[in-house]
């Protein structure tokens, strides 16, 4: 009897072991938390496989706990903020409080108030100026950026003209988008260009709009690369990458012509998600191009709806209603 009692409380011992076991195992390789998982607003994400418990690519709650792992460093990419925060020692949820924002990024724009409006892109009244659009922002990413313009009302073609240094050409398009020549050196980092797009009616000129874009240096550029390469490194949803991770990256130096292209590629690939077109439709207010955020936000606002998510389909129409009143302050 006694030796039956002894094999029975091995066997459970056995067994219990057995189950911690695979209890650790399944802990150890749990998978990170993607967006879809959280019932939070998420603040950050964790970088790298330097915590204990959240591994690389894991999103961050408000109130989550840090735990580094001994001498380890954990990365974590706030969206708050913008900023990539190095935190070392013990239990670091004090140094999360750097993942909160340091100012809000849209200011009152009302008729009392201004000069806090954006700087409006639209083509004015009678479409008479091929305002440009794109690039988005003077902070500028790409040596071969796409230039594109309103269409100017009667304008037969139109004359491009980019200069600065080491580079000096035009050309001469009837469309209104045009992709930077292939022929033609690339704008070079850290310098700045001047952008001029010329309506013509047959053989006169009618008007012009200019644009000057700055771009950054070549040690940022590196910079941004290798975070780029870090984030698609972690394999994440390809549209929780562009509006959370990516956004924040391109963010944190300006570059709205970077993110608004991000954003963009994600919608032509066919998303449904209404968090990428709510970003993308508070990009293109920020851009001072009212006008094609008000389409982002309906769209993000057709998508939340019928979804259910009452959360994006109160910012959609929060974004809605900010871009009509920017709206009914444009000039023209």
């Amino acid at each position: 009897m006694s030796k039956n009692l002894t094999r029975c409380s091995l066997s459970i011992a056995l067994l219990l072991t057995f189950l911690n076991g695979c209890i650790a195992v399944a802990q150890a390789s749990s998978p990170r938390r993607n967006a879809s998982q959280l019932k939070c607003t998420p603040i950050g994400r964790v970088l790298n496989n330097s915590d204990r418990n959240l591994k690389a690519g894991s999103l961050i709650c408000p109130g989550d706990r840090l735990q580094p792992k001994s001498g380890r460093t954990v990365e974590v990419l706030c969206y708050l903020n913008q900023q990539i925060l190095q935190l070392k020692g013990g239990n670091a949820t004090d140094q999360l409080n750097g993942c909160l924002p340091r100012a809000a990024r849209f200011k009152p724009c009302t008729p009392e108030n201004r000069s806090a409006c954006p700087k409006f892109k639209g083509p004015g009244e009678g479409n008479n100026t091929p305002a440009i659009i794109s690039p988005y922002s003077s902070a500028l990413l790409n040596r071969r950026p796409t230039i594109s313009w309103y269409a100017v009302t009667h304008a037969t073609s139109y004359t491009v003209r980019a200069i600065g240094q080491g580079v000096d050409w035009q050309v001469v398009v009837k469309e209104r988008v045009l992709t930077y020549p292939k022929n033609q050196p690339a704008l070079q980092f850290g310098n700045a260009y001047k952008i001029t797009v010329i309506a013509n009616r047959n053989d006169s000129s009618v008007s012009a709009s200019s644009a000057v874009v700055n771009l950054v240096p070549e040690n940022n550029a590196q910079k941004i690369a290798a975070r780029i390469k870090q984030i698609h490194n972690l394999s994440l949803p390809k549209d929780e990458a562009a509006f959370l991770d990516l956004d924040a990256i391109y963010m944190s130096q300006n570059l709205l012509s970077e993110t608004i292209n991000t954003l963009n590629g994600r919608a032509k690939a066919g998303s449904r998600n209404p968090t990428l077109y709510r970003v993308l439709g508070d990009r293109y207010l920020e851009a001072g191009l009212p006008k094609e955020a008000k389409r982002e936000y309906a769209t993000a606002a057709r998508l939340a709806a019928a979804v259910n998510n009452s959360t994006e389909l109160a910012k959609a129409r929060i974004g809605l209603r900010r871009a009509n009143a920017i709206a009914n302050l444009q000039p023209g």
